[in-house]
């Protein structure tokens, strides 16, 4: 039943097309962002759950 409503539908093809390219076009632009912003924001980040208070306020003044 599905499958023949859908077949009905005009131009219901272009959408899987465009699903694919708005997938791949974010995520290519995720890859370049993560790239961008290097190993040492992420090394940084990943401390801070051990960090004291004091250390953690330090963290977000250099930040800005």
């Amino acid at each position: 039943m599905y499958k023949e409503v859908l077949r009905s539908i005009e131009g219901i093809g272009i959408f899987p097309s465009i699903s694919l390219v708005l997938f791949l076009g974010f995520f290519t632009l995720l890859i370049i962002h993560l790239i961008k912003k290097g190993k040492s924001h992420y090394e940084d980040a990943s401390r801070l759950p051990l960090e004291t208070d004091e250390s953690i306020e330090n963290y977000k003044q250099e930040s800005l």
